[in-house]
């Protein structure tokens, strides 16, 4: 007896896999792979070509011909998040309740959402964005030493407290928790 038919219906099958997952993605898009970096239900994942003209950055994604807007994506391994209009965020944005800082550095990782110690020149000051992006504030335990940020409206969201005594606890000129004061 024969392994043929066995061989074409597992081609068969195979086959007819391959063409209900190029269906799915034709019909849905790539937007069901999510991403962690941020939010789980936010990203898309693209291909395409960037482009620049005297507004910005934007991406040309050639699976649907648009540029996203007002969505996350994810491109080489780096979170991104365009603006209503198209363009690449860069800076501070407040995207679903809560901060994000986006690389302004011209390069190539300009409008990659950054996670981590953030040292931002325009407001001279410390920020750190926790692993999904957003940025912390109050008391938070980074590195095993304990820091706080500013959560609001008496100054700079986010901003990191440095030389000072918060909350009966004294933070250096490192923002690091010293020791606490009687």
């Amino acid at each position: 007896m024969s392994d043929r038919p066995r061989f074409y219906r597992a081609n068969a099958i195979h086959l007819a896999a391959a063409m209900l997952l190029s269906v799915w993605f034709a019909a849905f898009g790539t937007h069901i792979l999510v991403s962690y970096a941020h939010t789980k239900d936010e990203s898309i994942y693209i291909s395409g070509n960037w482009v620049k003209d005297e507004a910005g950055w934007r991406y040309f994604n050639q699976w649907n011909s648009k540029y996203p807007a007002g969505q996350w994506i994810e491109y080489q391994g780096n979170s991104y998040y365009f603006k209503d209009n198209g363009y690449m965020a860069t800076g501070w944005h407040y995207l679903n309740n809560h901060w994000y800082y986006f690389n302004p550095e011209e390069g190539s990782t300009q409008g990659a959402m950054v996670t981590g110690w953030i040292h931002d020149s325009h407001y001279n000051s410390t920020f750190y964005t926790n692993q999904i992006g957003i940025m912390v504030t109050g008391w938070h335990k980074i590195d095993a030493n304990w820091y706080y940020f500013n959560p609001g409206p008496d100054g700079i969201a986010g901003q990191m407290a440095v030389s000072r005594v918060i909350e009966g606890s004294y933070v250096n000129a490192d923002g690091k928790m010293n020791e606490e004061i009687e």
